[in-house]
């Protein structure tokens, strides 16, 4: 049994993933978030790509499903993904977690950034291997 199930957007420019830094978490995170009671997949990406950004997304197509652990490892997590893109630059809104963003690419463990483990051990080795990164 899945104990989050999480809806991911996946912004990918010129072989960069667009990344984010939430507040308290040392990891990077995708964007996105948990999906409401009664949203739909794509309801939830508009309204966290909006919180998160300040921008609407713009859906490119379905990239996969995911399954593992939270950061903590404390719960499982499904995170359906969706390859995006925003109408605009990203800006911090002081009202959200998200403290920045930053954009990473496939050899960004050789720079020091931590990923979630998720985010690190299945969605990007997926996006290199589709040739996205």
């Amino acid at each position: 049994m899945v104990d989050i199930n999480k809806v991911g957007g996946l912004w990918v420019r010129e072989k960069r993933l667009l990344v984010v830094k939430k507040k308290g978490l040392e990891a990077l995170i995708s964007l996105g978030g948990k999906v409401e009671p009664g949203e739909t997949e794509l309801d939830c990406l508009d309204r966290e790509c909006l919180e998160e950004t300040g921008r609407k997304a713009r859906v490119i197509g379905y990239f996969g499903a995911f399954e593992g652990r939270t950061i903590d490892q404390a719960k499982t997590i499904k995170q359906s993904c969706y390859l995006i893109e925003l109408d605009g630059e990203p800006v911090v809104n002081s009202k959200d977690s998200i403290e920045g963003f930053a954009w990473i690419e496939r050899d960004y463990a050789s720079k020091g950034i931590l990923l979630a483990p998720q985010l690190e051990k299945q969605i990007v080795p997926a996006l290199i291997e589709r040739g996205y990164l």
